[in-house]
């Protein structure tokens, strides 16, 4: 059973989504979405560092974080070579609970990070447009109810990216 401290949290975490959805429900435009939740998902995940990346043709570019840390801001990877790519090419979730025990982490990127472990959300229905990257800094399993709570703002935030293309919405 959960402690009443452990439900208290839970319920912050949950008015937190509620605000990040109410917030992406005003937005009008990709990039203001994908700002809100940059700016929403570290606190909801309890995460050290959070992280949007942007599909660019065969590679992504990291357009913003929030994290303990700079990580890669402003800089641009293969698609087929780091998590958010995969991520977005697979269509799924990817949960890594120990960053250096895992095939599909380039290594090398992560060395000057605070980075033990990490999740990469595809953002977009159909075709993944964007990712968003949730980052701990302790190898750690990924707490379920972090999971669920970014899975639904994602959810909603897949819903917002639709009205915006159906409304022609700038990106």
């Amino acid at each position: 059973m959960s402690s009443p401290q452990d439900l208290s949290i839970l319920f912050r975490r949950w008015g937190l989504v509620s605000k990040a959805i109410d917030a992406l429900g005003e937005v009008r435009s990709v990039d203001a979405a994908l700002e809100v939740l940059r700016a929403q998902t570290r606190r909801i995940a309890l995460a050290d560092g959070v992280c949007v990346v942007r599909r660019i043709g065969d590679t992504v570019l990291y357009v913003g974080e929030d994290a303990i840390a700079p990580m890669w801001t402003g800089q641009h990877f293969s698609i087929e070579q780091c998590v958010s790519g995969r991520a977005m090419v697979e269509r799924q979730v990817i949960l890594i609970p120990d960053i250096a025990t895992d095939p599909r982490v380039p290594h090398n990127a992560y060395l000057s990070t605070f980075v033990a472990s990490m999740a990469m959300v595809p953002l977009g229905s159909g075709e993944p447009f964007a990712a968003l990257g949730l980052y701990w800094a302790r190898r750690q399993p990924i707490e379920p109810a972090a999971l669920t709570l970014v899975e639904t703002l994602t959810r909603s935030a897949n819903a917002t990216f639709e009205r915006l293309a159906i409304t022609g919405a700038a990106a």
